[in-house]
C-alpha cells in the first residue's frame, strides 16, 4: 500500500468512526453527510467518492462494525488471559457493542445481500471456532463442567444464535433484554450442575 492509499484508508476510517457514532445516537434517516464530513474532517464530496452514497457509507459501516468486532474477539480468545478475565471482557466487548448499535442501522442486516453472507459465516463458521475455544479454555481451567460436551454446548449457545439472527429484540430497540438473554447464556452455561450444589 503507498502513501496516497494509507491515507485514503485513514480517511475512511475516520469517516466510517464518524458515522457509526451519529448511527448510533441518532440512527441513519437522522443523520447527515454534511455532519458526519465535518465529524471525520473531510469533504462530504469525499464520502461519496469513498462509499458513492449515505447508502454505501451505511453498508461499509455495518461491514467494517462487524469485521472489527469479531477480529477483536479472536484475538482475544486466543490469548493465554485467565477464563474469569477472558470472559469478563468479552462481556464488555458485548455491551460495547451493543451500545454501538441503532435499530435502525440494524435493519440492514436483512435487506444487503452481503452483509447477510457475512453473517452467514460468522454462525455458520467463526462462531463455531470461537465457542470451541471458549469450552476448551473453560473445561480445561474448570470454569465448565468437564462431562458436558461439545454438542451440547453447541446446541444449548445455537439457541441463542437463532434468537441473535432475528434481531427482533434489537429492532423494538429493547437492547437491556438483549443483553439480559446474553448474560443468562453465557452463566448458565457456566454454572454448576444442580446435584453438585453444596447443601
Amino acid at each position: 500500500m503507498n502513501g496516497y492509499e494509507r491515507r485514503s484508508e485513514l480517511k475512511k476510517d475516520k469517516i466510517r468512526a464518524a458515522a457509526l457514532d451519529f448511527f448510533s445516537i441518532y440512527g441513519t434517516d437522522k443523520t447527515s453527510i454534511n455532519e458526519i464530513a465535518q465529524r471525520a474532517g473531510v469533504a462530504p464530496a469525499s464520502i461519496y467518492n469513498y462509499f458513492g452514497s449515505k447508502e454505501g457509507l451505511i453498508k461499509e459501516t455495518v461491514l467494517n462494525l462487524l469485521e472489527s468486532s469479531w477480529k477483536e474477539r479472536k484475538e482475544l480468545w486466543e490469548t493465554d488471559l485467565p477464563f474469569p478475565e477472558l470472559l469478563k471482557r468479552t462481556l464488555s466487548m458485548k455491551d460495547d457493542f451493543f451500545d454501538q448499535t441503532n435499530p435502525e442501522l440494524l435493519s440492514i442486516f436483512d435487506t444487503d445481500i452481503e452483509i447477510k453472507k457475512l453473517i452467514d459465516n460468522f454462525h455458520k463458521v467463526r462462531y463455531p471456532y470461537i465457542v470451541g475455544l471458549f469450552l476448551e479454555k473453560g473445561r480445561k481451567e474448570g470454569y465448565i463442567r468437564r462431562e458436558l460436551s461439545i454438542e451440547a454446548a453447541m446446541l444449548y449457545l445455537k439457541m441463542y444464535q437463532n434468537l441473535a439472527q432475528e434481531h427482533e429484540l434489537l429492532k423494538n430497540g429493547n437492547k437491556d433484554l438483549l443483553k439480559e438473554v446474553f448474560d443468562l447464556m453465557i452463566y448458565g452455561l457456566i454454572g454448576n450442575p444442580i446435584d453438585d450444589e453444596s447443601e
